[in-house]
């Protein structure tokens, strides 16, 4: 037996395979990534909390000795069996490598793959057809994201997609479909642009704000950040109905229908929501790169063909 083992056996530490499964749970509680394991990372503390870890588990160190050096290393028992898990879900292509998402997202993190997902889901009793609609990050479609993130502005954009068909979801457009609206709501910090609503569930499982098409799907709208908006359940309907639109300088339009409302329409409380957005020069919340704001063909095209004016 070795050491290590012994060291494990001695402080009672739970199985390499129990927390494995622990760590697939937290990462599809944190969003499909985790840090690496370093001292004083929360996530370290909060899976030592769900196996129950006493202080003498969670400080127990490995010694090793280097004789040629005359020095003695430690380490402590608890990363050591974390790494150790994470490291066997890399090799079962589970997630990716922190040497891997740096790569991708200049992160160095643990991040679920859509292997990963499908497990995790498995071993949370989460159904896999919410699959398409969690915000949950992997690998695959990181990918995705840091295309449409990093893709040249174009000067004379097409926001419609002649190729785009009604068809059976295949693994590959619902990878688009998921990589469009991580992209969109990560460029506005999963903040609604109208409103700037940012609330996500309980469960940490989903955001309120949703990826909404300036041109919309059923117009074969594309899949790109140009014809993308953060936008809350609400603005996200008013905005697809028609009630208001956006001008070049992405300044909110509202419909002159308002006028015509019954007074207790379009009221949350005392709260005027469709009203409201009529204040003079009222501009909406934009990314942080100029290069992801809205492309005005897409706009353009929402105000002479979706918006009542």
């Amino acid at each position: 037996m070795s050491y290590e083992r012994k060291m494990l056996e001695q402080f009672a530490m739970p199985t390499r395979q129990q927390v494995e499964q622990v760590l697939l749970r937290a990462l599809l509680k944190h969003g499909g990534v985790i840090k690496e394991f370093g001292f004083g990372q929360e996530i370290v503390d909060e899976i030592a909390n769900d196996f129950g870890l006493d202080e003498r588990q969670r400080t127990a160190s490995l010694q090793t000795v280097y004789r040629k050096e005359n020095r003695v290393k430690k380490s402590l028992l608890w990363h050591r069996l974390l790494f150790r898990a994470a490291d066997s879900l890399a090799k079962e292509k589970l997630v990716s490598r922190p040497t891997q998402t740096l790569q991708l997202t200049k992160k160095r993190e643990w991040m679920l793959t859509e292997k990963g997902f499908d497990e995790a889901l498995n071993i949370s009793s989460i159904p896999t057809a919410r699959k398409d609609f969690l915000p949950t990050k992997s690998y695959e479609v990181q990918k995705i994201v840091k295309k449409i993130s990093e893709s040249p502005r174009p000067e004379n954009y097409n926001p419609f997609d002649k190729g785009k068909r009604v068809v059976k979801v295949t693994r590959e457009s619902g990878l688009r479909t998921r990589g469009f609206r991580q992209a969109v709501i990560e460029a506005y910090g999963c903040k609604c642009a109208v409103c700037g609503m940012k609330i996500n569930s309980p469960d940490f499982l989903s955001w309120e704000v949703e990826a909404a098409h300036i041109v919309p799907n059923s117009y074969m709208g594309r899949d790109d950040i140009w014809n993308g908006l953060a936008l809350c359940h609400l603005h996200h309907w008013a905005f697809d109905v028609g009630w208001f639109t956006l001008l070049d300088q992405y300044a909110i339009q509202v419909s002159s229908q308002v006028n015509s409302l019954p007074s207790d329409f379009g009221r949350l409380g005392n709260y005027e929501f469709i009203r409201s957005l009529s204040r003079k020069s009222m501009k909406i919340l934009l990314p942080n790169r100029s290069e992801l704001y809205p492309h005005h063909n897409a706009i353009r095209w929402h105000r002479q063909n979706i918006f009542h004016k």
